[in-house]
């Protein structure tokens, strides 16, 4: 019975999650009401205050449940080191997987597209959520990939060139999310990226990182 118990209670925070994660995104945290997320989730609206104490800790709990799912998505489950790619080779086989990695759940994954309107936000005017979503999987993501460019361009990973070229990469992916709409329509394509677009994409996204190889210092 307790185990059943937890399980259930288990389910309504999650269900409190995925809602509010949705009418934030859409409402901004402003204009979305506990009432709005407790309807939505199809639960009371003091569930919110038990589960998260109040407005603030779901929004804070949602943010934590993004960063967890991208380190998840993203293959960033543990602490990640650049230092077993010793030359520019192992560099760039490392960052190809990562890259496929994000570019398909960029361009297919529907869980993607979920986070996007609330973390958009939190980038164009940031909150307490978007330290959690910094330190918590940002950051990790664009150290690791600065490391790799790094040995890929034989520089400092703490030069600025090589961390706006990791931020660039980033950006490039990314964009694949933010402006699938106008590349879905530009293609002629209705719903969603066929497999070979998304092919395409990985290719382009890895001919560049190719490319900094012969990227000189200076």
């Amino acid at each position: 019975m307790a185990n059943e118990l937890g399980k259930a209670e288990d389910e309504t925070a999650q269900k409190l999650i995925l809602a509010g994660m949705e009418l934030f995104g859409q409402y901004g945290f402003k204009g979305t009401t506990t009432r709005m997320i407790a309807e939505a989730a199809d639960s009371n609206i003091g569930s919110i205050a038990y589960y998260f104490d109040n407005k603030t800790g779901l929004y804070h709990a949602i943010a934590r449940h993004i960063a967890r799912r991208m380190r998840e998505v993203f293959g960033f489950t543990g602490e990640q080191s650049a230092a077993s790619a010793s030359d520019c080779d192992q560099a760039l086989a490392q960052l190809e997987l990562i890259v496929k990695r994000m570019v398909r759940q960029f361009a297919q994954a529907p869980e993607a597209r979920r986070w996007l309107m609330l973390v958009m936000r939190e980038q164009a005017s940031p909150t307490e959520a978007f330290d959690i979503l910094y330190e918590e999987t940002f950051e990790r993501v664009h150290v690791h990939l600065t490391r790799l460019i790094a040995v890929v361009m034989d520089r400092s990973p703490d030069e600025r060139r090589v961390i706006i070229e990791a931020h660039t990469v980033m950006g490039q992916i990314v964009f694949f999310l933010v402006g699938r709409f106008p590349l879905l329509r530009r293609l002629g394509i209705e719903d969603e990226f066929p497999p070979d677009v998304v092919d395409t994409a990985e290719q382009v996204v890895i001919s560049h990182l190719h490319a900094l190889a012969f990227t000189t210092k200076g």
